[in-house]
């Protein structure tokens, strides 16, 4: 109550000046009611009751282009302290006022459009946004704002629609449009439209040829239709571009290797990966291949010597896991404690803003910047 007790005293300044102004153009009576009302919101706000003291602050300020700022600086403190049912009602009743100027009623309206957005209003704040668009003076904001709504609804054809309008206005992102194309291949996949999946697939990966998600999509699509060599050369490549993201298409890697009966080009693959990458999931298929092709005592050596190397709780289980036919007691309970511990998961963090998740998140769901999320734990 105090923060915003201290928040209004601009609002009861400026409302203290236009009744002073007001009282020496010579309007005495109605000056002497202005006065009352300003001392009356003074004593709302100091006695800490600052939703009358708006009230009155608001009643006493006409609205015209000297005191709109006032009024809007108003409705941004309501919206930024989650009020938004009072941010909506004060911009309407602004825009209701016929002596504002247009500029000032698209500076208001662009206000309540925000108000709409906060509130999760989704389809108001697009109308909004829309008219505001065909402004020159409001046309970027309001893009941006249209391709924040979009993105929301998983309107994705619509949102690349903005993103280009976006680029043309500003400067090109092509990893908001990768990704974003990404998305409506993944739309028109659920729906068993092939063709339109591999349009926006081409389309990602001509805007960024590094996108690892539109390598990824294509690589899982040729898998389901059982073409493991075309698929693999995808998941190779994308092994190439960025190894940090390993964990998260490895398995299909052995899957394919193993469906097209390559184990010798497995084996080696897998023994130059886990020493390009400190991933404990990268290193867990590796070992078990070993065991395969080497046997359980060559398995226990290579992860003894990574333990002495680097000691972690993750290479400790792992170890445990290997099976070591040794028959001690004290071993044995060692080993069943050890498999107990929980797993270090993969995680994620956004490089933008540092929001971190074990889920991954393409599009950063505090900055709502996409492509920012890497792993960094694994």
């Amino acid at each position: 109550m105090f923060e915003i007790a201290i928040l209004l005293l601009p609002v009861a300044a400026a409302s203290g000046w236009f009744v002073a102004s007001k009282h020496y153009t010579g309007k005495a009576k109605k000056s002497s009611n202005e006065y009352e009302g300003y001392f009356k919101g003074l004593n709302y706000l100091l006695n800490e009751q600052p939703d009358k003291a708006i009230n009155v602050f608001i009643d006493l300020l006409n609205v015209d282009d000297e005191t709109i700022e006032t009024h809007l600086a108003l409705g941004t403190l309501f919206r930024q302290r989650g009020e938004v049912e009072k941010a909506i009602r004060l911009h309407q009743n602004l825009i209701a006022r016929p002596q504002i100027s247009h500029e000032t009623r698209a500076n208001v309206l662009n206000e309540l459009g925000l108000d709409y957005m906060r509130a999760g209003l989704l389809d108001r704040a697009e109308s909004i946004f829309l008219e505001l668009e065909k402004k020159s003076s409001h046309q970027v904001k309001a893009i941006h704002q249209l391709l924040s709504i979009f993105q929301q609804e998983s309107e994705w054809l619509k949102a690349i629609d903005y993103a280009s309008k976006l680029e043309l206005a500003t400067q090109k992102q092509p990893l908001l449009l990768s990704h974003l194309h990404c998305e409506a291949a993944l739309f028109y996949k659920n729906i068993g439209e092939s063709t339109l999946t591999q349009t926006h697939l081409k389309k990602a990966l001509k805007i960024d040829a590094m996108c690892i998600r539109a390598h990824l999509i294509g690589a899982e699509i040729l898998m389901e239709k059982a073409q493991y060599k075309q698929a693999l050369n995808i998941l190779l490549k994308m092994a190439e571009l960025d190894k940090r993201f390993a964990p998260l298409y490895i398995d299909f890697i052995v899957n394919c290797f193993d469906h097209l009966g390559r184990e010798k080009q497995k084996f080696h693959f897998l023994a130059n990966l886990q020493s390009d990458t400190d991933s404990t999931i990268v290193l867990s298929r590796f070992i078990k291949v070993l065991v395969e092709e080497k046997g359980v005592e060559e398995a226990s050596a290579f992860m003894k010597n990574k333990l002495l190397k680097r000691p972690s709780k993750s290479l400790l289980k792992l170890y445990a896991q290997v099976d070591h036919k040794i028959e001690h007691e004290e071993f044995d309970f060692l080993r069943a404690v050890i498999n107990k511990l929980d797993d270090e998961p993969l995680t994620f963090q956004c490089k933008h803003c540092g929001f971190a998740s074990i889920d991954l998140n393409w599009c950063c769901p505090s900055c709502k910047e996409w492509g920012g999320i890497e792993p960094v734990s694994v």
